[in-house]
C-alpha cells in the first residue's frame, strides 16, 4: 500500500474511532445516535477505500507482470523454433560435405587415385583440399556456418527472453549448439585415417542429432 492510501486508511480508522466514541457518549446521555452512526459510516468508508484501491493496484500490477512474462515466453518460443530450424539446416549442409569428403577418400583408397575437377590426386590430403576448394567455391561450406551463426543469434535472443518456465529449454538449446558445432568441426577438418574420420563423423552426428531431438521434444511437450 502506497503512502497516500495508507494515510487515507488511518484517517478512516481515526474517524471511525471518533464516531464510536461519540456513539458511546450519546448512548450514555440517551441522545439521538444518527449523527454518530453517520460519522462511523464515513470512517469505515474511508478505511475501506484504500484497501480496495490497494487490491485493485495489486491486481493491475500482477496482470501487467503476467502480460510481460507472456510476451517474453512468446518471443522465446519463436526464437527457439528458429534455432531448431537453423540447426537442422546446418546439419543437412554438414552431412552433404561429409558425404563428399568420404566419397573422395573412399575412391582414393579403392582406386589409388581420384579425379577432382581437372586434376588427379593420389594423396588424400591434397585430394581433400581440392574437394574442399570446390565445395567452398560452390558455397557449400558456408551454408553450415551461416545456419549455425543464425542459430547462435537465436540462442542469444532466447537468453534475453528466458523465464522460469523455459530455463530447461535454454540449457538444452546451448547443448544442441555445442554438439552441432562439434559435428561441423569434425566433418570440415578431416584428419587421421579414413576409418577414424568416418567413425568420428558417425559419433558426432548421433550426439548432435540426439541433442536437437531432445530440445525439439521438450519444446513440443511444454507448448
Amino acid at each position: 500500500m502506497n503512502l497516500a492510501l495508507t494515510i487515507i486508511f488511518y484517517i478512516g480508522l481515526t474517524v471511525t474511532a471518533i464516531g464510536l466514541l461519540l456513539l458511546i457518549i450519546l448512548a450514555c446521555f440517551k441522545k439521538k445516535l444518527k449523527g454518530s452512526l453517520i460519522v462511523i459510516l464515513i470512517g469505515l468508508l474511508l478505511a475501506a477505500a484504500p484497501v480496495g484501491g490497494h487490491f485493485y493496484l495489486t491486481q493491475k500490477a500482477q496482470q501487467t507482470a503476467d502480460r510481460r512474462i507472456a510476451k517474453k515466453e512468446q518471443r522465446f518460443n519463436h526464437h527457439e523454433q528458429q534455432l531448431i530450424k537453423h540447426l537442422k539446416k546446418s546439419t543437412v549442409a554438414t552431412e552433404y560435405v561429409a558425404k563428399k569428403y568420404s566419397t573422395v577418400w573412399q575412391t582414393l583408397i579403392s582406386d589409388g587415385s581420384v579425379v577432382i575437377g581437372d586434376g588427379s590426386y593420389g594423396d588424400y590430403e591434397a585430394a581433400l583440399a581440392a574437394e574442399g576448394q570446390i565445395l567452398l567455391s560452390k558455397g557449400k561450406l558456408d551454408i553450415a556456418d551461416d545456419q549455425y551463426i543464425n542459430a547462435q543469434s537465436d540462442y542469444q535472443k532466447m537468453k534475453q527472453n528466458v523465464t522460469t518456465k523455459n530455463k530447461t529449454e535454454l540449457t538444452l538449446a546451448k547443448k544442441a549448439l555445442e554438439k552441432t558445432n562439434h559435428f561441423t568441426t569434425v566433418v570440415t577438418r578431416p584428419t587421421g585415417t579414413y576409418q577414424n574420420y568416418t567413425d568420428r563423423i558417425f559419433k558426432a552426428n548421433q550426439r548432435h542429432i540426439k541433442a536437437i531431438e531432445k530440445l525439439k521434444y521438450t519444446y513440443t511437450k511444454t507448448k
